[in-house]
């Protein structure tokens, strides 16, 4: 990483915050907000196609508007929806003869931070943080821009990101701010056997002993903090007027208040009807996700869809029943088992000749067509996630900073690979 002297001297580091798309297709802010704009009037237009979740309603109500992309999704072998969620590209051919799917694309797209060299990592770095997560920081510690302050590692877990900036910006004093007693030891003795100038301190960020750990001029770090804890940094540090906040949000959803899901002054200006469980769209793709993880979910989803369609007959009621979450123990008990147990559990008797197995059977099919119909909600995940990212960066904007949002790593390392950066 560059040393401050130099990143001041870099011009086109700050193109984006001058108000303008960057030639790298980094977003200023009058780009920002006409994308803003834009993405909302899809959002609206199109409300009925993002907010149906096949996984609730087995029949949708945007089928009947759209009778023969419903047919056509419904056709679809498992194997066909499955690669279909694997490769947008090939997704977005296949369903743009019946949605403008390229329009959507063009308004997803922005482009990445401009990469600064990195100095030469210490073995040690690379052993002590799992390989993915490592890319990670790695590619956020070359993407954001060194302003010169000591730092502040927002909910930084056991500092690893705390340590990566320390060594890259010339054993920079950065003070790690993490809820968990047992990781803030941890990240303690892993900062000193690095021998860097890095501070763990025990803080629930969303408490009010927060706030003095804000008063002197911090650059404000945060690599997919969730929720309310990203909130909770743009709002308190903002207030703080701290002089630099670099932010990768995720989980949109966590924590997520139906008061506050908007922040912005434009985004409230053009703000869909979002609801904390649209928020989850935004953070449903898996493509860091390991094979028996994805097998795991697939699963755990038949067995739920399966219990669905029963409930829906027991109870002679047909609507969602929300179910508790599925453990790997008790996927080893089989199907029946577990239906007859959740079914005591939610006070249902389930008839002593109900044939199971054949429900069982109900809930693979109905994962089938789920994967399919979700084809098309999931074309709105990255409008979604940006249309939230965007409502933050304007937010900051709004708030007197310079603010840029582009990608700070490829898709295949973290989808979650938006980065909001503000200075004042």
């Amino acid at each position: 990483m560059p040393d401050s002297s130099h990143c001041a001297a870099d011009d086109t580091a700050l193109e984006p915050a001058a108000g303008r798309t960057s030639r790298d297709g980094v977003l200023g802010h009058d780009a920002m907000a006409a994308r803003l704009a834009a993405i909302s009037i899809e959002l609206n237009n199109h409300e009925a196609l993002w907010r149906a979740l096949a996984f609730r309603e087995p029949v949708l109500a945007w089928e009947a508007a759209h009778p023969a992309l419903a047919a056509a999704l419904r056709a679809l072998s498992l194997e066909t929806a499955e690669a279909l969620h694997a490769d947008p590209r090939a997704c977005a051919d296949w369903l743009a003869r019946w949605l403008p799917v390229e329009r959507w694309r063009a308004l997803a797209e922005v482009g990445a931070w401009p990469r600064h060299a990195l100095r030469p990592w210490p073995r040690e770095f690379q052993r002590d943080v799992p390989g993915r997560k490592w890319a990670q920081i790695e590619a956020f510690a070359g993407a954001v821009r060194d302003g010169g302050h000591a730092c502040i590692d927002w909910c930084a877990g056991k500092g690893h990101l705390a340590r990566a900036v320390s060594q890259q910006w010339n054993q920079r004093a950065v003070t790690s701010l993490e809820r968990d007693e047992a990781l803030v030891a941890a990240g303690a003795a892993l900062a000193r056997r690095a021998r860097l100038p890095v501070v763990p301190h025990a803080c629930d960020v969303l408490s009010e002993a927060v706030l003095p750990w804000l008063r002197a001029p911090h650059h404000a770090l945060a690599l997919h903090a969730c929720g309310g804890l990203h909130l909770r940094l743009l709002h308190a540090g903002a207030a703080a007027r701290l002089p630099a906040i670099s932010c990768a949000p995720c989980c949109y959803h966590l924590g997520a208040q139906a008061g506050r899901l908007v922040i912005s002054v434009a985004g409230h200006t053009h703000a869909p009807r979002l609801r904390p469980e649209d928020l989850r769209t935004a953070v449903q793709e898996t493509v860091t996700a390991p094979g028996h993880a994805r097998r795991h979910r697939c699963r755990v989803q038949q067995w739920q869809l399966g219990f669905d369609l029963l409930q829906r007959e027991v109870r002679g009621v047909d609507a969602y029943l929300p179910l508790p979450p599925i453990d790997a123990a008790t996927l080893a008990g089989g199907f029946a088992a577990w239906c007859r147990a959740l079914a005591e559990r939610k006070q249902m008797r389930v008839p002593e000749d109900v044939d199971l197995a054949r429900v069982e059977c109900a809930g693979q099919e109905r994962f089938r067509v789920v994967t399919a119909l979700d084809l098309v909600r999931h074309q709105f995940r990255r409008l979604l996630e940006l249309w939230l990212v965007l409502d933050r960066a304007l937010y900051l904007s709004e708030q007197g900073y310079l603010v840029g949002v582009g990608e700070f790593c490829p898709r295949e390392l973290s989808p979650r690979n938006l980065l909001i950066d503000a200075r004042l």
